[in-house]
């Protein structure tokens, strides 16, 4: 049999422009974005983007004119690269002759020009003088011949011409010609009608988020212009402006910017801008990723954050916030409008902005489902106009996606995400902390306990009643027998606070549970592996030693029963410890050990402990007593202990340590509750704020673990404090043992 071998050429279709065009490029704003990005790669100082609505042969037209003063190309690049798809000539060389890293390296954006109309001319004139130009009809490429067949017209002459780059695009109205499809089924190419109002504020505002505005650009050397003749658009007709960032960023509440390293070193500096005197705070820490993410490169981030609710929004006109295109003062709907159109979180490679990354609707950082879960500490993506500028894609290993639509959603990527939130919650800490003490005027610590103690209490009504029966000189025996009511009304009201108070404690043990469950999986893992892995043996071996009687498979089997009876007995002393934090009641309250309490706190944590390299030591007496449900004790050290692991986790201390230590004195029990972990901020100890219900320095957190902990040492007639240490954390309860 004769072999015949064949190698045959991959032709691809002309259609294909238009695929990696049009349809891999996605809308008209990309397109245009991608025409400027060429300019900035040849070194150009201005580009003029020029919208001239004008008739050819009699119909209406628009034509799209992009100009620059680059240094152009050459009639060889413009024939073996410009018009070849896919080329990697600025991915070999990586910037210009100027220096600037260049922004198009798939060698696809130029072809995204189909998206704006029918027609293009590209008139190019390099450094030489020589001037090539080429014609371009996108239509011929809506056809069936192979790519190869495609003739474009490519002319060159010389020139005394400035080098530069001319672009012109003719959009119109029209049918689409499709041979395959019937005379009712043909489209309509709308290119022209495109542009309504809506769409031209839409590219304006690509545009002025297109180039970063952190500070270090401002200087920037490439400046963007947009003009409009002859438009049917009274607002835009003869219009002509500078895209310039929006001025409204500059008058922030709350502001924290900086660097992260490529080992997640951070340097940064908040600002609270609220007041007339700009408050700042220095941070210096390192951070630790807490997931599969890995670090991303050198990350500079800057979070400008406003405040949306009424007094907020006329601060922010008094500030002197400008309407752009009246040049007056913004009232409250034009601060809203200007806030509305900046908002978001965008990010920046290189000075350009990656797309669709911080328009409006994308919230790529989970702000809004963040804050569900938080409402008082975190800010929602509304209130956060954000800047995040990353490395090349050699150094960052963050990549872009071919259709302009993002960055592939890799383990850097996620490393970014988590970077940027632990940034952002260094500022929304800071805020919580700054409205706390003004906005809300709050006056010392809340407490749930308290609060419902005062609601419980007469003896102001009884003080009142007393005055004003004294006022009418009322007998005091009948003074007396009035108040002896409101005494034995309050009496009865006992009953119902206590029962209050248990169905509180039953909630906050079930919220205790919720937080240290992955613990609770984590301690039960290796028994119930042990279950699962031993049953099939335990299994062969029985059947093995029925059919043989053999003495040493009877041994085997007393071997894995013993193995069976030691798990099962570490998983019902497991459930037993947290059955206290998943009950539905509560008893009466008792004497109890705080010996006990330690230790079965101490046990929930034990093999994480272990894993984790972190000592846990105690020291306390067996004989000291507390009273009250012990449940209390437990939970608030469940709760102590847990935040604990998770910070000596995020340290580089090679030795991590959890110390607790008790004594006892006539009328009080102390614990001393330490770590060596990262400890807590001066601000953070005087203000309390880590017991307010919602304040988390965690990604994740809720806020809850220290408020329940303070509610719960309350109900044992106590207080848990934070303390001043040079060493980490350091809580002190203080209980009243006084009956």
């Amino acid at each position: 049999m004769t072999k015949n071998e064949l190698t045959y050429k991959i032709r691809p279709a002309a259609r294909l422009v238009h695929t990696i065009g049009s349809d891999l490029i996605g809308d008209s704003y990309a397109a245009l974005v991608e025409l400027v990005k060429n300019s900035y790669d040849a070194d150009a100082s201005n580009v003029d983007i020029q919208f001239d609505f004008v008739e050819i042969d009699n119909e209406p037209a628009l034509k799209i004119k992009i100009i620059d003063d680059g240094h152009g190309m050459s009639f060889e690049t413009v024939i073996n690269k410009w018009l070849v798809p896919a080329t990697n000539d600025k991915l070999k060389r990586k910037s210009s002759p100027k220096g600037r890293v260049f922004q198009g390296r798939k060698g696809i954006g130029r072809f995204a020009a189909s998206i704006l109309g029918q027609e293009m001319t590209i008139a190019t004139i390099d450094p030489n003088g020589e001037k090539s130009t080429a014609v371009i009809d996108w239509r011929v490429f809506n056809t069936d011949e192979y790519l190869e067949n495609i003739e474009l017209l490519v002319e060159k002459e010389i020139t005394k011409e400035s080098s530069g780059t001319f672009i012109e695009i003719i959009a119109k109205d029209e049918l689409i010609i499709d041979e395959e499809k019937a005379e009712n089924e043909k489209e309509l190419d709308y290119k022209l009608s495109y542009w309504t109002g809506a769409k031209i504020d839409a590219l304006e505002n690509e545009l002025k988020k297109l180039i970063s505005p952190l500070q270090e650009y401002e200087s920037n050397d490439f400046k963007i212009n947009l003009s409009f003749k002859n438009s049917p658009l009274e607002e835009y007709n003869n219009r002509e402006f500078r895209i310039e960032p929006y001025p409204i960023i500059k008058l922030y509440d709350y502001r924290i910017y900086g660097n992260v390293d490529s080992s997640g070193n951070a340097k940064l500096v908040y600002e609270n801008n609220v007041d007339e005197i700009v408050q700042k705070d220095i941070i210096e820490t390192k951070y630790k990723l807490e997931t599969e993410a890995r670090y991303c490169g050198n990350v500079r981030i800057d979070f400008r954050v406003f405040d949306r609710e009424p007094e907020a929004i006329d601060n922010l006109i008094n500030k002197g916030l400008i309407d752009p295109v009246t040049k007056k003062y913004a009232g409250k709907n034009e601060a809203k409008r200007l806030l509305n159109e900046v908002y978001g979180v965008n990010i920046y490679r290189n000075n350009f902005r990656v797309r669709p990354y911080g328009n409006g609707g994308i919230d790529w950082l989970d702000l809004d489902k963040d804050r569900v879960q938080n409402f008082t500490l975190k800010v929602s993506n509304n209130q956060v106009v954000g800047f995040v500028t990353i490395e090349s894609e050699e150094n960052s290993n963050l990549k872009e996606k071919s259709a302009r639509d993002g960055l592939k959603e890799n383990e850097y990527y996620f490393g970014l995400k988590e970077l940027c939130k632990k940034v952002l919650r260094e500022l929304e800490l800071r805020r919580l902390t700054y409205r706390e003490k003004t906005l809300k005027s709050r006056k010392g610590r809340s407490s749930i306990k308290k609060d419902i103690d005062d609601l419980f209490s007469f003896k102001s009504l009884e003080d009142s009643v007393r005055a004003k029966l004294g006022v009418f000189q009322i007998n005091d025996e009948s003074i007396n027998e009035i108040t002896q009511i409101i005494k034995n009304e309050e009496v009865k009201k006992t009953l119902l606070l206590e029962n209050i108070q248990k169905t509180i404690a039953v909630y906050q043990g079930h919220a205790t549970l919720g937080k240290i469950v992955s613990f609770i999986l984590h301690e039960g893992r290796k028994s119930i592996h042990y279950f699962k892995n031993e049953s099939p043996v335990l299994r062969r071996y029985m059947s093995h030693f029925k059919a043989t009687k053999d003495e040493d498979s009877y041994n085997d089997i007393i071997k894995g029963l013993e193995g069976f009876v030691k798990h099962s007995g570490m998983m019902a002393e497991l459930f037993a410890r947290i059955n206290p934090l998943a009950s539905q009641s509560r008893g009466n309250k008792v004497d109890f050990k705080v010996k006990d309490c330690i230790q079965d706190a101490e046990q929930i944590f034990k093999q994480s402990m272990k894993s984790d390299n972190i000592i846990f030591k105690y020291n306390c007496d067996s004989d000291i007593l507390l009273y009250g449900w012990n449940n209390d004790l437990y939970m608030a050290l469940a709760n102590l202990i847990e935040n604990s692991v998770y910070w000596l986790n995020l340290t580089e201390n090679q030795k991590k340590e959890i110390n607790i230590e008790v004594r006892k004195g006539e009328n009080f029990v102390i614990i001393d509750y330490t770590d060596n972990g990262p400890g807590l901020s001066v601000e953070e100890i005087k203000s309390e704020m880590i017991f307010e219900p919602g304040y988390s320095k965690k990604i994740d957190g809720t806020g809850l673990g220290l408020a329940i902990a303070g509610e719960a040492i309350e109900r044992l007639n106590g207080r848990l404090i934070a303390l001043e240490s040079d060493l980490g954390a350091y809580f002190q309860i203080e209980i009243n043992t006084t009956k």
